[in-house]
């Protein structure tokens, strides 16, 4: 059986080689709140294996820091107890689910030769994009060893990671709060609307590369790659933006970080909702700027609320309905 310990704190540790040397950089695979794989115990170190790390990677932490900074959770029929996930727990399959949907997307990009602009959307479905502000590697160990000094006025770092996977602890505090967090200033998890967890995140793919086998215009090897996965069914019909009811065109995609301009964006039916299969599609990014940040409903009532107000917008309104 399997043993699992809490972080209750954040704290980069180097990923060890398969020599059993630390790498030359580190990473944030200590993070509160996030079970970790107990491994061994040797050499006064122990070595565990992270949830939000790659598979197989393993790091160590001298027994008194250990001591200091993890507690043992308890599992219960498969279950991992961990507070800072929704519903308290986790199930231990998880662990084991996080390669499946990475594959996919691996295979899937490599017959996107001739799209550039999907190959990188398909990349930012394995992983939130956060916050700009989170504190760099040397930010946090220059703040940690006192060379960094803060103005009075000066905020540093952000509790969301920028850009992480999406099964880190969904968080959403005020700085002040944050500020008072034992590991200070390292991140602490992701905004929720990019939170799943691995087998979540194995339906949202693959739901999301069906869309994209049903773009117009799309890639022929591609749709035939996707129509062998198993369990998956590729109607034939063309998909359609869920804002505007518009078909989405493989041959006009392009798409650039934070772009003002994108054709195509992920979008999400709620906002605030997870980042779940039902709530994830590929729309146009005029249309996912125009929702911005809320709900079809709330943009319903907007519109209702309007042609109350104003008749001349009833009257529009009657007539879009028919």
């Amino acid at each position: 059986m399997t043993t699992y310990y809490i972080p209750t704190s954040t704290c980069p540790r180097y990923p060890l080689k398969k020599n059993g040397m630390e790498q030359k950089n580190a990473e944030y695979a200590q993070v509160e709140g996030v079970p970790c794989q107990f491994v061994k115990h040797a050499d006064d170190m122990i070595y565990l294996h992270s949830f939000v790390s790659d598979p197989d990677t393993v790091f160590r932490v001298p027994v008194a820091e250990f001591n200091d900074q993890f507690v043992q959770t308890h599992v219960a029929e498969g279950l991992i107890y961990c507070p800072k996930y929704p519903g308290g727990k986790i199930h231990e399959s998880e662990f084991d689910k996080r390669k499946e949907a990475s594959i996919l997307v691996a295979q899937a990009t490599k017959l996107l030769i001739d799209c550039e602009p999907l190959k990188d959307k398909l990349d930012q479905l394995m992983q939130s994009q956060g916050s700009s502000k989170a504190a760099t590697l040397p930010e946090y160990f220059g703040y940690r060893d006192g060379s960094k000094k803060l103005k009075s006025i000066e905020n540093l770092g952000d509790a969301v990671f920028n850009r992480s996977k999406r099964w880190q602890p969904p968080v959403d505090m005020e700085h002040d709060e944050f500020k008072l967090t034992k590991g200070f200033p390292a991140p602490l998890g992701i905004r929720p609307k990019d939170f799943c967890l691995p087998s979540e995140l194995i339906h949202t793919v693959k739901e999301m590369l069906v869309q994209m086998a049903q773009f117009k215009n799309t890639n022929e090897n591609f749709v035939k790659f996707i129509k062998k996965i198993p369990g998956i069914v590729v109607e034939d019909k063309v998909h359609c933006c869920k804002y505007c009811g518009e078909e989405v065109d493989a041959a006009a995609c392009t798409s650039s970080y934070k772009s003002a301009t994108n054709y195509i964006e992920i979008c999400h039916r709620d906002p605030n909702a997870g980042f779940s299969s039902g709530n994830m599609y590929w729309g146009h990014g005029d249309c996912n700027r125009r929702q911005g940040g809320y709900t079809e409903e709330q943009r319903i009532e907007d519109a209702v609320r309007l042609a109350m107000i104003h008749p001349e917008h009833m009257s529009l309104l009657r007539k879009l309905l028919g």
